[in-house]
């Protein structure tokens, strides 16, 4: 038991201290994903929303002070127990995510590692196994280090985490696990799976459908809803419940990490245009609603110097913006969001490479856009 208590330890602080970490280098990010848990369509409390980032900020470093803890081997009662009912809480929302079909990546290791629904579940599952072997064996848990050693590398994580969370939400991520960080060719990301000779990943919808006549149900897919008309022919007793359809993987395959990233500007597709551009300057505004009138004339005066020094600058928004001189067009909120964690948010591309990302907090001269091309 004890070398199995051991073994559990290093294998959940260590999963516990990557995990955290990844969230805790980007809480916005996760703070979208908890809105999206707590949205009417998953598990209908909205009136969390609005406690989203303080909240992914409080998990993230939770998470990691509870993985350093279990390693350092100090307050074992404590250490314990908060893993245990942290992992229920996590079990808890993969198998709700898994089964239902509503939240298609749990966020577990941030933008760092996507896991599919029931492989988030499993790997709790595991994960649970082991920390109760942790609960049963807390006895053979030993300090690693002497009390003031222990306490001050807690101290120190506290501390340095609480800094990189807070680099995050005011600045940009220190880590940018997502396929729009700088360096990436965004060109590359787009390419579709038969461009570059491998097999896409392909789906099927799953029906519930009910018998209005003897209120049975039965789950069929489309294929085999398709194939046979008794389910659809005027006057069927049966009726598809449309709350209950959901879209499932049929066969795992290649999916691009760039999509609906396209500029419609007034009805006229310019990606192509951008991404070709040698040098362009895209402020991504994900919220209109929180934009300030000092922050558009901001971007009125950056859009007019940049585009005297020949750059291509493009305003992409979820909505159109009043007074906004510089031309507007319109992206998916959702990859606005991946873009960057900042709203405005400013992207700099060289013929489809992202050269630089810039936080509205630190949003820059005409002169340091120029620079980065000399």
């Amino acid at each position: 038991m004890k070398y199995l208590v051991q073994f559990a330890r290093i294998i959940v602080g260590v999963i516990f201290i990557i995990s955290g970490f990844v969230k805790n280098v980007d809480p916005i990010g996760l703070s979208f994903k908890l809105e999206e848990y707590f949205s009417p369509t998953v598990l209908n409390i909205p009136f969390l929303e609005t406690l989203s980032l303080p909240l992914a900020t409080f998990f993230s470093i939770f998470e990691i002070v509870l993985g350093v803890l279990l390693l350092l081997g100090v307050w074992r009662k404590f250490t314990t127990i908060a893993l245990l009912l942290t992992i229920v809480f996590f079990t808890f929302l993969t198998f709700y995510s898994a089964y239902f079909n509503k939240v298609t990546d749990c966020g577990c290791f941030g933008d760092a590692l996507k896991l599919e629904p029931w492989t988030s579940f499993y790997k709790d599952i595991v994960l649970l196994i082991l920390i109760i072997i942790l609960v049963i064996g807390q006895k053979y848990i030993q300090p690693l280090f002497v009390t003031k050693a222990n306490c001050a590398i807690n101290a120190i994580t506290i501390i340095a985490s609480a800094i990189i969370a807070y680099i995050g939400i005011n600045h940009l991520p220190l880590i940018d696990f997502r396929p729009y960080a700088i360096g990436k060719n965004l060109v590359e990301g787009m390419k579709s799976p038969q461009e570059l000779g491998l097999k896409p990943t392909t789906y099927k919808t799953i029906y519930t459908l009910k018998n209005k006549v003897d209120g049975k149900v039965v789950e069929i897919d489309d294929a085999q809803y398709i194939s046979d008309d008794k389910w659809y022919k005027h006057g069927t007793p049966w009726q598809i419940e449309e709350d209950k359809t959901k879209t499932v993987i049929e066969k795992k395959g290649y999916e691009p990490p760039i999509h609906d990233f396209n500029f419609d500007c007034n009805g006229v597709d310019k990606t192509s245009e951008i991404l070709a551009a040698p040098k362009a300057l895209i402020i991504v505004i994900p919220f209109v609603e929180k934009l300030t009138e000092k922050q558009v004339e901001q971007i009125n005066i950056l859009g007019k110097d940049t585009k005297q020094q020949g750059f291509q600058v493009i305003v992409v928004s979820n909505n159109p913006i009043p007074k906004l001189t510089v031309e507007n067009c319109f992206m998916d909120q959702t990859t606005m969001k991946t873009i960057i964690r900042s709203n405005p948010g400013f992207m700099v591309l060289e013929k489809g490479t992202v050269k630089a990302k810039y936080h509205y907090n630190d949003m820059p001269s005409v002169n340091q856009l120029q620079n980065l091309f000399n």
